[in-house]
C-alpha cells in the first residue's frame, strides 16, 4: 500500500504553533493549490487543502513561513471521524512529513511590499522588454 501526497501552493494564513494537552507542538495550515485547468467561465479555480505538521517541523514552518508563502508539501492523506452533537463528522487532511519554501527571501519581501498594488502593474508590455 502506498499513500503519498505532493502539493504546491500558497498558505492562506500565517501559521500558528499550538500544543496538545500532552505538550506536543502542531501547526494546522491551509494550502491553496490552483487547479490545472480553467473553469467554463475561463477562471482558474483552487482547492484548499488542510495540512497538519507536528513537532520540530511545525516549529520550523511557523518560524519561516507566512501568509502567501509558496511551498511544496509532502505527506500522507489521512481521514478521521469525530462525533459532535449526536452526529458524525469526517475530516480529510494531509499529514505533512516535509515541506520546502519555494521562494527566496527577496521574492517574499517583494511580494509583501507589493501586496497593496495591482499585480497587473508588475507585468511588462512587449515594448518595455529590454531584449
Amino acid at each position: 500500500m502506498y499513500n503519498k501526497v505532493i502539493a504546491i501552493g500558497r498558505l492562506t494564513a500565517t501559521p500558528e504553533l499550538t500544543q496538545t494537552k500532552s505538550g506536543k507542538n502542531l501547526s494546522r495550515v491551509t494550502v491553496a493549490v490552483n487547479r490545472r485547468f480553467k473553469s467554463e467561465n475561463g477562471e482558474r479555480e483552487a482547492d484548499f487543502i488542510n495540512v497538519i505538521f507536528w513537532g520540530k517541523l511545525a516549529e520550523t514552518l511557523v518560524s519561516y513561513a507566512s501568509k502567501g508563502s509558496l511551498l511544496s508539501v509532502d505527506g500522507e492523506l489521512r481521514t478521521r471521524k469525530y462525533e459532535k452533537d449526536g452526529s458524525n463528522h469526517y475530516v480529510t487532511e494531509v499529514l505533512g512529513q516535509s515541506f520546502q519554501l519555494l521562494e527566496s527571501r527577496a521574492q517574499r519581501a517583494m511580494r509583501e511590499n507589493n501586496s497593496g498594488e495591482d499585480l497587473a502593474d508588475l507585468i511588462l508590455d512587449e515594448e518595455e522588454l529590454p531584449f
